[in-house]
């Protein structure tokens, strides 16, 4: 195998973890974190929120491989006219036995985030291995814990973009994912946060892209 080879395969296998492992996007605007350093960092990009653990390693993809999708999503579907409340709720460990294990990235979140779900949610979202992230939401009235649709099961091999959503909105992508390195299209995986039931139900790209 020649050097130019080598080079080429080298590349190609930096750029493919970059992707599993990155979730960065190309976005004129100034990006705000919300975070800690050792969680996923939070950003806002025109309103909506995208959490990034690999910010926190310097990776970044090319803007020339970057794809702009996000005016595509329709979160104003989705609207929540959500009422002002005054104050926040304790922390409801009951409603989430399981939740205990992270208390401390929880509190902290709690503590501190500002409201960026479904008009009443505070969000906690944070690394769970290589190409993982993870995260739970409360709700400020009452203080019960909630799962986030993420971890490994809405993951993808190569990820555009990850935990996209909006204050305002029911919408939440869990991920935005391409086939391969040279796809020019994505797909994603989305769910809305059904207030009724307390429990988010996935929905097909027709649910949620605007027309």
């Amino acid at each position: 195998m020649n050097l130019k080879n080598i080079t080429r395969y080298i590349s190609i296998g930096l750029i493919t973890l970059s992707y599993a492992c990155s979730n960065t996007k190309k976005n004129n605007n100034k990006a705000v974190e919300l975070g800690s350093a050792d969680t996923a960092v939070m950003a806002k990009v025109d309103g909506t929120l995208v959490a990034d653990t690999a910010a926190q390693l310097s990776v970044h993809i090319p803007e020339e491989q970057s794809i702009n999708y996000n005016d595509s999503l329709d979160f104003e579907r989705y609207k929540v006219d959500a009422e002002k409340i005054e104050g926040r709720a304790n922390l409801d460990w009951d409603s989430y036995i399981e939740a205990k294990t992270f208390r401390t990235r929880i509190i902290q979140a709690y503590s501190t985030n500002e409201v960026s779900f479904a008009g009443y949610y505070v969000t906690s979202i944070f690394g769970c291995g290589a190409g993982c992230i993870m995260g739970f939401m409360v709700d400020i009235r009452d203080g019960q814990i909630y799962d986030l649709p993420l971890g490994e099961e809405n993951s993808c091999l190569f990820t555009e973009d990850r935990a996209v959503y909006d204050i305002n909105s029911r919408l939440f992508i869990a991920a935005v994912c391409k086939e391969n390195l040279e796809a020019k299209t994505v797909y994603y995986k989305a769910y809305l946060w059904n207030e009724d039931k307390k429990e988010f139900e996935k929905v097909e790209k027709e649910a949620f892209l605007k027309k």
